[in-house]
């Protein structure tokens, strides 16, 4: 069973990473690239509660949680991709003595953290503020391999860092992600109470060695009594055992295996009132008022859009021109980490809808390049509207002819037009060429901000005004 897990292991963290190549290159070509994004039944389970409906591609984090109660913490144990590397950072940094190995892995009261973090997310996204993708393991990992092959991502050294110190931490408690922080598995570990079977000690074979803790990677005590809660069904324990004295059985009587959490009735009520606070207090939804948080096209209206961005930063890795970039300030707390276009670094390419393809969770609309432009309904999606700062534009300040946004424009008909007027420049009449903007046809790219000559500040520039953007309606998003 050990091999065979490993063997599950190392193929699931593969098709992690090919994925996550197939997406970085833009190779999408209908491959479920979001399937281990959909596979967490916590960002299920808080976008269900957030935005009351979640995306089709979602059922399959929901067939997770309806499998653990027979199979256990299965998930966490044979494919969690984010596991399976502070599995490997956790055997790496292992000390060399057993007695040591044992004492680490011994159940510590601080696994509870967990549990409270997760009723906290959840009762924080019941109330509108939607955090769990923050926490979210699979997100978590996404990100954090978003800001190592994209060098210039905004605050990516933070994202660095912080899985760096994760990675470290297993070197005093074997996955410590796992068992102290992870809310995903703390959710499958609630459930898994229900399991029908668990690993069970023969007292009578038992010497009490401890062997048994030497590689139990969820510290469930299986030198005592099982805590299902925590145990990854790894099997570890079983084959450890020189006695044979531990076996898996079905329906063991109820004093043989331990099926609570931890989590007093204090402890609770503490970390739901926690939860409902912090919505409460922090849930600002940056509606209007933000000129510079640009969504990208498809994006919901912004309630919507925050009740089920999990700022996972697919969109982020798939945009061929680098254009998205995570929020800090610009979309309110609730917006933290969820893209926004920045036309200095990119523009929103007129034949891609890339990221609305890889966007797992429904905030943005799967929309295809017809329904972009307006091919059949005359009517494109647009982000935004280009304003020119006359002060900043050649033509209009300094008497020099420039239109390179003209000439960029992708619509058809251009969105910027020119004009032509007589100046007296130097004591000589000249004929200069203003460009303006038509505010219907403007769609809001940031092609002709990116590609303005005028250095530091862009003398024509997006902003999210007259950005078109539609409400989620039935249970299951398309």
């Amino acid at each position: 069973m050990r091999r065979l897990r490993r063997f599950y292991q190392v193929f699931f963290l593969a098709l992690f990473i090919v994925a996550f190549a197939l997406t970085a290159q833009g190779l999408l070509k209908g491959y479920p690239v979001t399937v281990f994004l959909d596979s967490s039944a916590l960002n299920a389970v808080g976008t269900l509660l957030s935005a009351h409906n979640i995306a089709y591609t979602m059922w399959i984090g929901l067939l997770v949680l309806a499998l653990t109660p027979f199979l256990g913490r299965f998930f966490c144990g044979w494919i969690c991709p984010l596991g399976t590397l502070f599995h490997l950072a956790s055997r790496l940094l292992r000390p060399r003595k057993v007695a040591e190995r044992i004492r680490q892995n011994l159940r510590s009261p601080a696994q509870v953290c967990k549990y409270l973090l997760l009723i906290a997310l959840l009762l924080s996204a019941a109330f509108g503020f939607m955090q769990v993708g923050l926490f979210d393991p699979i997100a978590l990992l996404t990100r954090t391999a978003t800001a190592l092959v994209s060098p210039g991502m905004r605050a990516g050294w933070l994202l660095i860092a912080l899985f760096t110190v994760l990675l470290l931490l297993n070197a005093w408690r074997p996955r410590f992600w796992c068992r102290y922080i992870c809310p995903l598995g703390a959710l499958l570990g609630t459930v898994a109470r229900l399991v029908p079977g668990g690993v069970v000690r023969d007292k009578e074979k038992c010497t009490d060695c401890g062997l048994c803790n030497r590689d139990c990677i969820g510290a469930c005590s299986p030198d005592s009594c099982t805590r299902m809660t925590e145990c990854f069904v790894c099997w570890n324990c079983i084959e450890d055992c020189p006695e044979k004295a531990l076996s898996w059985q079905w329906m063991p009587e109820a004093e043989q295996l331990d099926r609570e959490t931890g989590v007093s009735r204090r402890a609770f009520f503490g970390a739901a009132a926690g939860g409902a606070a912090t919505a409460i207090a922090l849930r600002t939804q940056a509606i209007e008022g933000y000129p510079e948080r640009i969504r990208p096209p498809g994006a919901l209206a912004e309630p919507d859009f925050l009740d089920r961005c999990l700022k996972c930063g697919e969109c982020m890795k798939v945009c061929p021109t680098g254009v998205l970039r995570p929020a800090l300030a610009e979309a309110g707390v609730s917006g933290l980490w969820t893209p926004v276009m920045d036309m200095e670094r990119g523009y929103c390419e007129y034949n891609c809808v890339l990221c609305a393809q890889v966007c797992p969770s429904g905030a943005i609309e799967r929309l295809t390049i017809a329904e972009k432009i307006g091919l059949e309904t005359g009517e494109p999606v647009k982000t935004g509207t280009a304003f020119i700062d006359r002060s900043r534009c050649l033509p209009w300040s300094f008497g020099r002819n420039c239109l390179v946004c003209e000439e960029v424009c992708p619509v058809s008909p251009k969105a910027i037009y020119k004009e032509s007027v007589q100046m007296e420049i130097d004591g000589k009449m000249v004929e200069l060429y203003r460009p303006r903007v038509d505010p219907e046809r403007c769609i809001g790219c940031g092609l002709c901000q990116h590609e303005c000559p005028v250095n530091d500040l862009a003398a024509i520039r997006i902003t999210a005004a007259g950005e078109s953007r539609a409400a989620g309606g039935s249970f299951f998003l398309r």
